[in-house]
């Protein structure tokens, strides 16, 4: 597994001048952060994706969870992790109180994304419905880090789309509305002078534009493209072995990829993967 190439910035507290959330942005009733200011040079930041299948034992779930923490992560996103409680196994896994976690109760809960408190501070959260099945829902979850040690700001979506809706037309539906919430949460966070970057398990290809619901193409009307268009997916094309469904989309006129790759998959059926990026 590849280091960290960043830093670990120096800690202290920065208090967050919190606002009111604009009307639909977020379910709940978090306030919203202050518009990001303009990304100029920073550290870079090693954001990680990975599945935790739901199916795993409670020993193999927290020996997945701690292979990506201490991989040099400093901010994740994780699926499949349902009624998990990821912040309470991190703590028992790595450092206490290392990881702060966002992971909403109930059917939310299912997804999480979790940042080193050292160098981040969070000034704003939320979840959104991303699509609703007859057999389960899924959420889109985000958070606003802000870095303890120059104030740059960062705002990380976690997601986890439905599989196999190239095949299925079930499915596909269910893609489709996904992308509309996605589309739509991603719109409220620029209003907001936020611009997101997207990790999860999009379960279609990230490399290449293949349906033109796919991530790819979708991304690109939100003038956004995904890590794997600026590089080499991890070798196969399959989930297990390279990665290419999962990964991170972002808008590369503000964020510079630098490095990414494909962790040993450990337990998961999928191989996490990780990218670092600079701001500016």
């Amino acid at each position: 597994m590849a280091k960290s190439g960043g830093t670990r910035a120096a800690t202290g507290l920065l208090a967050a001048a919190l606002l009111t959330a604009p009307a639909g942005l977020q379910q709940g009733a978090s306030a919203a952060a202050p518009p990001e200011a303009a990304p100029r040079a920073a550290e870079p930041v090693r954001l990680v994706t990975a599945n935790v299948p739901f199916t795993l034992s409670g020993a193999k779930a927290r020996a997945q969870l701690r292979h990506v923490a201490t991989s040099g992560a400093q901010v994740a996103a994780f699926q499949e992790v349902r009624t998990r409680e990821v912040g309470r196994i991190l703590d028992q896994e790595t450092s206490p109180g290392k990881w702060a976690v966002h992971q909403p109760s109930g059917a939310a809960g299912a997804s999480a994304v979790a940042w080193d408190k050292e160098r981040f501070a969070a000034v704003d959260k939320g979840s959104r419905l991303a699509f609703r099945g007859p057999d389960y829902s899924r959420h889109l979850l985000w958070v606003t880090l802000r870095e303890r040690s120059g104030g740059q700001q960062y705002t990380v979506i976690g997601l986890h789309y439905p599989p196999n809706a190239s095949k299925d037309p079930k499915m596909r539906e269910l893609y489709r509305t996904m992308n509309a919430n996605y589309r739509a949460l991603v719109g409220d966070l620029k209003k907001q002078g936020r611009h997101p970057i997207a990790g999860g398990d999009w379960n279609n290809p990230l490399d290449v534009p293949r349906e033109p619901w796919g991530p790819v193409q979708v991304n690109k009307k939100l003038s956004m493209t995904t890590n794997w268009r600026q590089g080499t997916a991890c070798k196969s094309g399959s989930s297990a072995r390279g990665g290419r469904i999962d990964g991170f989309a972002y808008a590369a006129a503000r964020y510079r990829l630098q490095q990414q790759g494909c962790m040993k998959r450990l337990h998961s059926d999928h191989r996490p993967v990780w990218m670092t990026f600079t701001a500016g």
